[in-house]
């Protein structure tokens, strides 16, 4: 059968949308990091100055940007509040953003001051430092939305699975840091196939939050045991390292929440 322009055209479509949902959820995944280490580094040294121009940020993507773009989207009409839980709503939501963009602004400044003082550092590290957070989810993400396309699915199902593996090579990890990644990244990868995309990648942030917490959970016990028994170097993870984790798997969580499905009927594929 002759593949019409159209269903070429479809196609091209959803091989896009695809590859940006995947795009989306791997920048959430690598977000909380970064914002998380923009606030340390403001709470030393944050002036007043920095609160109320981060502030007045936060106040117009809240009040402006955001109902601007769901009215875009033609969604502000389905989902529109009134009274003052919808006031309250809005102007927690604004000083999120406020707190979000102090965050940002910091971490990067941060780089840029290390460039400049000649250790390093700059615009090159923040983003090798992105793509070394995002690469697990983006490959993840990337194999199940392959799934209808079996060609496709096999080699994007095994580059998920070595992922962390190649992560680790490409960005210098600790072979620790490449197991406490491997190991949770092949059991939510496996769990992700059992879903189907009927109702987008909202199912499989499920899947991420509770094995995440799970092997976090289980991780933990495992160094408090490792800890009582023996005196020796090996441990799952450090007090910084495991939080590092806790952040990515809700920056993850989060992603396949708000990352759109680029499937608009079960048939698509790419």
């Amino acid at each position: 059968m002759r593949t019409t322009a159209a269903e070429l055209s479809t196609g091209a479509i959803v091989s896009l949308g695809a590859l940006i949902a995947a795009f989306w959820v791997a920048i959430c995944a690598a977000a909380p990091e970064f914002i998380w280490q923009g606030m340390w580094i403001a709470a030393s040294h944050v002036t007043l100055t920095e609160v109320l121009s981060a502030a007045l940020v936060g106040l117009v993507l809240a009040f402006f940007i955001e109902p601007l773009m769901e009215r875009l989207r033609g969604e502000r009409h389905h989902r529109t509040r009134h009274g003052p839980g919808a006031a309250l709503f809005t102007a927690a939501l604004s000083l999120a953003f406020a707190l979000a963009s102090i965050g940002l602004h910091e971490v990067m400044s941060a780089f840029v001051a290390e460039r400049a003082a000649g250790h390093g550092g700059g615009l090159e590290e923040a983003i090798a430092l992105t793509v070394a957070w995002a690469f697990v989810p983006f490959a993840v993400t990337m194999a199940w939305l392959s799934v209808p396309r079996r060609w496709l699915a096999v080699p994007l199902a095994a580059a998920a699975v070595l992922a962390p593996v190649i992560a680790g090579w490409l960005f210098g990890w600790q072979l620790r840091s490449v197991v406490t990644t491997a190991i949770p990244n092949v059991l939510i990868l496996a769990l992700g196939y059992r879903q189907t995309m009927r109702g987008g990648l909202t199912p499989r942030a499920f899947t991420v939050a509770w094995v995440s917490a799970i092997w976090l959970a289980a991780a933990l016990l495992a160094d408090l045991i490792l800890g009582m028994v023996q005196s020796g170097p090996f441990r799952l993870y450090s007090a910084f390292s495991f939080w590092v984790d806790v952040r990515f798997y809700a920056g993850w969580t989060i992603g396949l929440v708000l990352a759109p499905s680029p499937y608009r009927s079960h048939g698509d594929t790419i």
